[in-house]
């Protein structure tokens, strides 16, 4: 199945297999057949719609971590089916591709598999992010209708009990063993903290041996209960300059592993000096709130991203402000049209874009602050010469 979605630079081109995003230009565009973009002469200067929405069927949950961006409680809010499958309908008709369902504990909602079934006849790809509680074989084996399901494990042992306050490593490496067992594509969420900061290698060799296919690594950030004691727990200094050779180590020992960053991570990353090229080789990108990226909670709000508190609307007005809505409009502009230094004169600045606009808001008050965890932006404070980090051998070379 292939679908194609109309852009000022041609169209995106979806496709299942591979799964993949393929943006096309208008010369392609005519070749596999179809009709020039509307966007053509009238360019839009950003994307007609999200790609991705991630969409909160839950804000339920037992665990009570004291990290949780949601602030999910076990009566938190949570949207009926009807409501559910309505934004599903909406986002489908805006020509939103991938839909990442979570909570909360998102197996929670009684009817999580009927409003994935729902995407899929849309044609959204419908993801799934849990924490493995309450994950039957059963339930396993219902969860192919997802496109990946990635398990929340932030470490081993005492790592994840410092982290999300409970015993629950044993419990969400099982889950992935179900996962995998039951033929879904999965892969594990790696909230990185100065609690989990040490257990990484050990994490990743542990879903490697579980059949995860893929660890994607998360900077902690300051939202719901994890702005109570935030900077207790996020990476320090040393450790944001030390995330890239231990990246390069680990894609070393585990090639057969997938290993993402999100995309506040990108200003660490690029501590190492990585070549344009490199990082184009690499798909990465920085924040895509308000561009490639949306958001709806479980009280049917709208937000640039899911870790911002201040909504712009609601779903059922999201497509309609897409475009003209100057929360949005400024979110997708600021690295280009304001940022101030050091980022004005980084050779990053179309890559990173700012950094985490969350930490700026929670460290500096201000959401179009600098990153004030960049390693760049802590030597400028400092007035000092930024001196990038030795990385080692890149996996990959441009």
């Amino acid at each position: 199945m292939m679908r194609v979605r109309p852009e000022d630079f041609g169209a995106i081109v979806a496709l299942d297999d591979p799964p993949a995003l393929i943006h096309v230009d208008h010369a392609l565009l005519a070749w596999l057949g179809h009709a020039p973009s509307p966007y053509a002469d009238a360019p839009l200067g950003h994307l007609s719609a999200p790609t991705e929405v991630h969409l909160m069927v839950t804000n339920r949950c037992p665990a009570a971590c004291p990290g949780c961006y949601t602030g999910a409680t076990p009566d938190g809010d949570e949207p009926s089916e009807a409501a559910l499958l309505d934004t599903v309908d909406r986002l489908a008709d805006q020509g939103v591709f991938h839909l990442a369902l979570g909570g909360g504990e998102s197996l929670l909602h009684p009817a999580l598999f009927r409003v994935a079934a729902r995407a899929r006849a849309r044609g959204l790809v419908p993801n799934l992010t849990t924490s493995g509680l309450g994950l039957t074989p059963a339930l396993a084996e219902a969860c192919r209708v997802f496109g990946q399901v990635n398990v929340s494990l932030d470490g081993l042992d005492a790592a994840y009990r410092a982290s999300r306050g409970y015993d629950g490593a044993d419990t969400a490496l099982r889950a992935l063993r179900r996962l995998h067992a039951a033929g879904v594509p999965c892969g594990v969420n790696y909230v990185l903290s100065q609690a989990t900061w040490a257990g990484l290698e050990a994490t990743t060799a542990e879903v490697a041996a579980a059949g995860g296919q893929q660890i994607e690594l998360l900077r902690y950030k300051p939202a719901g209960r994890g702005r109570d004691g935030y900077t207790d727990r996020a990476l320090t200094e040393a450790q944001a300059r030390a995330l890239t050779p231990r990246l390069i180590a680990l894609a070393a020992a585990h090639p057969s592993l997938e290993i993402k960053i999100d995309c506040s991570l990108v200003p660490f990353l690029c501590a190492a000096d990585p070549t344009p090229a490199l990082l184009s080789q690499l798909g990465v990108y920085g924040c895509e709130a308000a561009n490639a990226l949306a958001s709806v909670d479980a009280r049917g709000q709208a937000t640039p991203c899911s870790f911002v508190d201040v909504p712009i609307g609601d779903a059922a007005t999201l497509g309609a402000q897409w475009a003209t809505h100057p929360t949005l409009q400024r979110w997708r502009h600021y690295a280009r049209d304001e940022a101030p230094a050091p980022c004005s004169g980084c050779a990053y600045r179309a890559v990173c874009k700012g950094g985490c606009k969350v930490v700026s808001r929670q460290i500096d008050g201000d959401w179009f602050a600098p990153d004030p965890e960049c390693p760049r932006v802590l030597a400028h404070r400092r007035g000092e010469a930024y001196v990038p980090v030795s990385p080692g051998a890149w996996p990959v070379s441009p």
